[in-house]
């Protein structure tokens, strides 16, 4: 397989297509690395940083398990929602209750944290080059980060989090086609 023909049926535009040309394997290869420390990043964000907290104030004996109410599932249905669309439609519906940072954190950042690897996975991988393909890494990456943060109870695992965070992996993805990808003439 030829480089020029490493988008199957669509092709980059010139100044992409000669530039990726010259320099594949460099590229490919930071690619890969800022992918990886988006999701570092990402992981850390979303996941690691409350359950660091929450070690650390177990380790200084601030609190115990059942202060914290770690694996504590008595009262998960303040901090779980299973009704899809529920959180959107209450911050957009009482709007003026909520500060306009808490709705912008919780819908813009949840849509746009994902992003990125919809966007980055299609070029650094024949895999992904569908996009089913990309939203399911997305919808299932997502799953993880809230299904951690309901076992641990840290954070609040929320189906809107799950809806908002695909999208945003497909709304990369299609900026991806956009941007980078032109479709082939038939001639």
């Amino acid at each position: 397989m030829t480089k020029n023909n490493i988008h199957g049926n669509a092709k980059l535009p010139l100044p992409y297509r000669a530039l990726i040309d010259t320099y594949y394997l460099p590229i490919k290869i930071t690619g890969w690395i800022f992918f990886c420390i988006y999701s570092v990043i990402a992981f850390y964000k979303l996941v690691i940083d409350r359950l660091v907290n929450v070690v650390v104030m177990l380790f200084n004996g601030e609190y115990s398990f059942g202060e914290l109410g770690l694996f504590d599932y008595s009262d998960w249905r303040l901090t779980t929602n299973f009704i899809p669309f529920d959180t959107i439609l209450r911050y957009i519906n009482y709007s003026q209750y909520f500060n306009i940072d808490t709705i912008i954190i919780n819908l813009l950042g949840n849509l746009l944290i994902f992003t990125p690897m919809g966007f980055l996975l299609p070029l650094l991988s024949k895999r992904f080059r569908k996009a089913r393909t990309v939203i399911w890494a997305g919808f299932f990456s997502s799953l993880a980060v809230e299904t951690i943060q309901f076992i641990f109870t840290v954070g609040s695992a929320d189906i809107d989090d799950l809806i908002l965070n695909t999208l945003g992996a497909w709304l990369g993805y299609l900026a991806y086609k956009s941007i980078l990808i032109k479709p082939k003439k038939d001639r």
